[in-house]
């Protein structure tokens, strides 16, 4: 029950901000092995016209992560976060987040594997550090990511993640 009112609390909490801008995006992250590919929303938070403020982010993405036996995992997630930043033509931020599929179901990901006693299976976050340049109505940014990503029976081979991110602004 919890979960549930924690997550309402962070969609529904931004109707209060419904004068504010907000962003549509699509981005894609990648390493060496593994990709991530969404579409979402930004929000501002703060004061309007102020070059420091926050961002609420949320993004629905499909993902194929290299677990750490060699496998290719495919899944989807609900990345839900907050950013902090100085946002002007030219902008950089602080990010973090959580998956909040994970938060409000069991991590049902098809294992391929016996489980091996390994059950540490947590809410996967992520904190990165981005920059990018604001256009009129587009927004280009690139950034870098930190990502701990799990199931019940196997973990990611790489955490690191960069990407880019192209924004509508409206």
């Amino acid at each position: 029950m919890f979960r549930v009112i924690f997550l309402s609390l962070i969609f529904f909490s931004s109707s209060s901000y419904a004068n504010q801008p907000f962003d549509i995006f699509v981005k894609h992250e990648f390493n060496a092995t593994d990709s991530i590919t969404g579409v979402g929303v930004t929000m501002s938070i703060g004061p309007r016209h102020s070059l420091v403020k926050g961002e609420l982010v949320s993004s629905l993405n499909y993902a194929e992560v290299l677990d750490d036996r060699g496998g290719m995992q495919n899944f989807l997630s609900l990345d839900t976060g907050v950013r902090l930043g100085f946002y002007g033509q030219a902008f950089f931020y602080i990010e973090a987040g959580f998956d909040a599929f994970e938060l409000v179901v069991d991590d049902n990901r098809d294992d391929n594997y016996f489980n091996d006693g390994q059950e540490d299976n947590a809410i996967d976050g992520y904190a990165g550090l981005g920059a990018g340049i604001n256009a009129k109505n587009i927004r280009i940014e690139g950034f870098v990511k930190a990502r701990q990503i799990d199931s019940e029976t196997w973990d990611s081979d790489k955490q690191i993640f960069y990407g880019l991110q192209l924004s509508l602004s409206f």
